[in-house]
């Protein structure tokens, strides 16, 4: 099994970078963090979106973070994940989508939409985000006392 996220854009402050590098050295599953160049301007969408579906497998259970997605504990995440790779046996890509948000193309290759707030983050910062919380479900998974 894989995890990979797709990021729009490019990190480059240090210390996000450091903090999700921490996380990954400890993943159980090998681990992939894919940048697609971003677009200036809403018309860019769809330009955007190709880039980001290029980057998916076809047998992918893909995962789009958007603010309508679903809210979920840190036990619901890790259940969501355990679920995908052990019943549906599928790599999972996580997409996270520009400024302008996700193509409709992009939307419909998604099998699920997953929301960590009503409020909006940096998108750089959302990806280190999403780095610790999988990594606190495969803790939880394992009983470790991380997560408390």
């Amino acid at each position: 099994m894989k995890i990979t996220i797709i990021g729009v854009g490019k990190i480059k402050q240090s210390y996000l970078l450091e903090a999700m590098k921490d996380y990954i050295k400890q993943m159980p599953y090998p681990f992939e963090i894919i940048e697609v160049s971003d677009e200036k301007t809403i018309d860019g969408m769809e330009k955007e979106g190709n880039r980001i579906l290029e980057k998916i497998k076809p047998n992918d259970y893909v995962i789009g973070l958007a603010i309508k997605g679903d809210k979920l504990s840190s036990e619901g995440f890790a259940e969501k994940i355990d679920h995908i790779m052990t019943y549906l046996q599928k790599d999972i890509t996580f997409v996270i989508g520009g400024s302008f948000g996700f193509s409709t193309k992009v939307y419909d290759r998604c099998q699920s939409l997953l929301s960590f707030s009503n409020m909006t983050f940096p998108h750089q910062l959302m990806r280190v985000i999403l780095v610790e919380q999988i990594y606190r479900a495969f803790q939880i998974l394992k009983g470790h006392p991380y997560h408390k």
